[in-house]
């Protein structure tokens, strides 16, 4: 599981286009990926829980092959395709409706959770966090909604739903202008920082990419 995370690393890692808490899981998947491939491909028990979960999800076995550990993922999906071919059958199809999830994806939700709730005390507790992310901080909305469903005190969760919403006003002043711009008639003008607006939306609206 996640670290504790304190308010300071909180304070490191605020960025005005860049989500913490997408910042955060996203590590730790990472690193939770790599330990996987690197010490557990050739245990039983890891490729018998990959094998009752059909493998890693789509994201996640594509995002695993960018780690370029071929011999780990070479060992891990040779087991899985043996046994795949060994139980297909016209009555026993390969994607079961009651197959397990992915391991990363049950690590991936259980991270998202720890660090909102963790966001939400350093909320309460750190002054200077929330002085820092009326000047520099953005939640995406999904993480954003998570936090605000912890627990908090009426004042504090106020404050973060104000905090969160003045921190996308940038963005949505940058994305009018972006839209405006696809005018004919303002279409020779040159591009300024709007330019990617649209892709930063896509960022806060679903969170940040792998």
């Amino acid at each position: 599981m996640p670290v504790l995370v304190e308010p300071e690393r909180y304070l490191e890692i605020l960025q005005p286009d860049r989500c913490p808490l997408c910042f955060l899981v996203q590590n730790y998947i990472q690193g939770h990926m790599r330990s996987l491939l690197d010490e557990c491909a050739t245990d039983p028990i890891t490729r018998e829980d990959l094998f009752r979960s059909k493998g890693f999800c789509r994201r996640h076995a594509w995002s695993a092959v960018q780690q370029r550990q071929s011999l780990a993922m070479g060992i891990i999906y040779a087991s899985l395709l043996a046994k795949g071919i060994e139980k297909l059958s016209p009555y026993r199809l390969w994607r079961a409706p009651k197959a397990k999830p992915c391991l990363l994806c049950e690590s991936e939700e259980k991270c998202e959770q720890t660090f909102q709730k963790q966001f939400a005390l350093s909320w309460a507790h750190s002054e200077k966090l929330r002085e820092a992310f009326q000047t520099r901080g953005i939640l995406c909305l999904p993480h954003l909604e998570g936090v605000l469903n912890q627990k908090l005190d009426k004042p504090h969760r106020e404050s973060l739903l104000e905090a969160g919403k003045k921190a996308l006003e940038p963005l949505m002043k940058d994305l009018n202008e972006f839209l405006e711009k696809q005018d004919y008639h303002r279409s020779k003008e040159a591009s300024g920082k709007e330019w990617d607006a649209w892709i930063r939306a896509v960022r806060v609206v679903n969170g940040e990419r792998e």
